[in-house]
């Protein structure tokens, strides 16, 4: 199945001396509204069991946090009723560098990084 992720309430900076969470919006990518007698365009938000994260620094890219699927699989995001999403201590990052976000799902085998980068700052 191929998917499209969003970290929904990224704030673009965060302080270095906080605990931010990342929820993350995923739906399938091709996804179709259902036509009844009006357009219903509500997109549901779909729970990806074996969603993980890494973080990097954009200047270098330096990877600070790597993807971790083995038995201790501190990279995995947790889940819940409104979809995925991981707690993030920025005290284990450098003041004044931009960082990113990568996810990626993890299919047994294999680790399918999506695309996009989500980027922010650590002040």
């Amino acid at each position: 199945d191929q998917y499209v992720v969003n970290i929904t309430n990224n704030k673009g900076s965060y302080n270095n001396s906080e605990v931010a969470r990342f929820n993350i919006f995923a739906r399938e990518s091709n996804w179709q509204p259902t036509i009844y007698t009006k357009a219903y365009n509500m997109i549901e938000n779909t729970c990806l069991q074996d969603l993980y994260y890494k973080i990097f620094r954009l200047s270098d890219n330096y990877v600070v946090v790597d993807y971790s699927t083995g038995s201790f699989a501190y990279t995995k995001t947790s889940y819940d009723s409104t979809g995925n999403y991981f707690d993030l201590d920025m005290t284990l990052l450098e003041e004044q560098y931009t960082y990113g976000i990568k996810l990626a799902r993890y299919d047994g085998v294999n680790l399918i990084e999506f695309p996009d980068t989500f980027k922010f700052k650590v002040g």
